[in-house]
């Protein structure tokens, strides 16, 4: 179990790095690549055990649909409200 804790936090680290990288694609308009990047990070927020990283999982992905799908406003705020409940979002406001 202390292991997948471990890990948990890395991949909370690194899925908080792609997010900056997705926002940053989003801002130059490359949104497909901002979609795969969402993608991925939700696959490594729902490997944490906590139900509020399970929830901004969902949001990512479904962030990452309506990017694919030309609806980049509710994208945007879909991923600020996934950003919101990461329990680890401070770590993205101080990069």
């Amino acid at each position: 179990m202390a292991l997948e804790k471990l890990l948990a936090s890395h991949y909370c680290q690194l899925a908080l790095q792609l997010c900056q990288r997705a926002r940053i694609l989003r801002v130059q308009k490359r949104y497909q690549e901002a979609a795969e990047i969402c993608s991925f990070v939700s696959t490594l927020c729902v490997e944490n055990e906590d139900e509020s990283c399970k929830r901004e999982a969902k949001l990512c992905t479904s962030s990452a649909k309506q990017l694919t799908k030309g609806h980049y406003s509710e994208a945007e705020k879909t991923c600020i409200e996934a950003r919101r409940i990461c329990p680890k979002s401070y770590a993205l406001r101080g990069s």
